[in-house]
């Protein structure tokens, strides 16, 4: 296929202004938090264009919206998959996942328009929450969707003891029974492709306009409770003190010295609570919350020992008790070859440099891979900024990513 026509930029900027524009006015940046009337608002607006586009529509038990362009059946009833999310997280940015749920429904508004009738369905999906929520969750409607969504993850709790499944249905307008049995059946499933901001700074400091995603990375996520004793600031001597604060300072430095170790490994700690808050009492308990992320499941199992090492002598050389909570690993994901391969190709026929790459961020593609071949298309982020409000993306290079996922979706239904 050509060049997408220069008209579709009109399209598609309108399009991201004003799926964009709903976010929550009380917030700062462009939030659209799951378990938000503006992240159901998101989702809806989404499925009114893919029935305008032409598209058969549903929401699943999850609160994923499925649209359907049916092929002409000889592909025996498989599938070609699109999709992303349209949720943000708090002071976000206005590209995160939306370039992936447009510029998916501009795919089937150029197939529409060019007269083809493509041999698979093709079905565009927008998914319900993918980036992490007030319980701890990701992807918990793409988890459904596969049905990898664990019982156990109904029971998380908020800060304020609100559990997951009692929050589903007053606030996002999903019964958590409906949500376990939303299970799609990927077999039918040739390929699924995402396109997505890079949400980094490699493609834009490499003057590459795609990168194709070679893996998602592994996530270790961590909490840790550092118990002291409470006594007074200015009286208590520093070599009698049991500060968790200082416990709890020094296993989040060791989180920086670990992660700096390799170049695509990260360590965050993203979330620090201090009992009492005052700064005239020594820390009777502090929470760190964190997480390691990596290319290699290996050196996220060899950071956990390190930090729990770490963590551990901390607390001991200071008579502060610690319980260090690792939550399940999610091992790396890497993206299946023969759709890197189509990606490639379609870029390079299209005159575009591409560049095959590590995902530091986690997508709801990673879900899905295990089930069905997954790839990925990025798009440069200007300064790699992303999850703030200077996120941005310009939209020539979007309308370049929407191209080359036209292209790919092409080769996969000419070749299956």
């Amino acid at each position: 296929m050509t060049a997408v026509p220069t008209a579709v930029g009109s399209r598609l900027a309108g399009d991201l202004q004003d799926l964009a524009g709903i976010v929550d006015p009380a917030l700062p940046g462009w939030s659209r938090q799951a378990f938000s009337s503006y992240d159901i608002a998101g989702r809806h607006h989404a499925k009114g264009l893919m029935e305008a586009a032409g598209m058969e529509t549903r929401i699943d038990g999850a609160g994923n919206v499925i649209g359907v362009l049916p092929g002409d059946g000889t592909a025996g009833g498989r599938q070609i998959m699109l999709g992303s999310h349209t949720d943000t997280v708090e002071g976000g940015g206005r590209f995160d996942g939306i370039i992936g749920v447009l510029g998916a429904i501009e795919v089937v508004r150029l197939v529409r328009e060019s007269g083809i009738r493509l041999h698979h369905d093709l079905v565009v999906v927008v998914f319900f929450n993918e980036e992490v929520n007030r319980f701890g969750m990701i992807c918990s409607g793409s988890h459904a969707f596969a049905g990898v969504l664990p019982q156990s993850a109904l029971a998380l709790e908020d800060d304020h003891g609100t559990a997951m499944g009692d929050a589903l249905l007053p606030e996002a307008g999903i019964d958590p029974n409906a949500m376990l049995d939303a299970r799609y059946d990927l077999s039918k499933v040739t390929a699924f492709l995402e396109l997505h901001i890079e949400q980094g700074p490699n493609l834009e400091n490499e003057g590459v306009q795609i990168g194709v995603v070679e893996t998602i990375t592994g996530i270790s996520r961590f909490t840790a409770l550092f118990s002291g004793r409470q006594d007074h600031a200015g009286t208590t001597p520093m070599d009698v003190r049991a500060d968790a604060c200082c416990a709890a300072a020094g296993t989040i430095l060791a989180v920086e010295r670990i992660a700096g170790d390799e170049p695509t490994s990260r360590g965050t700690c993203g979330m620090l609570t201090f009992t009492p808050m005052a700064v005239n009492v020594v820390t009777e308990s502090a929470v760190v919350q964190g997480e390691f992320r990596s290319d290699s499941g290996t050196w996220l199992r060899d950071a956990e020992a390190a930090l729990t090492a770490a963590a551990n002598s901390e607390a001991a050389g200071r008579g502060v008790t610690l319980e260090l909570d690792w939550r399940a690993t999610e091992e790396p994901m890497p993206m299946a070859p023969r759709v890197m391969d189509t990606i490639t190709q379609v870029a390079s026929e299209q005159g575009l440099s591409q560049a095959r790459m590590f995902s530091g961020a986690g997508h709801d593609s990673q879900i899905l891979a295990p089930f069905t071949d997954v790839g990925m298309i990025f798009v440069p982020s200007v300064g790699g900024r992303s999850h703030c409000p200077e996120e941005f993306t310009e939209l020539d290079d979007i309308l370049r990513g929407v191209d080359v996922l036209l292209g790919a979706v092409l080769r996969i239904d000419g070749g299956a």
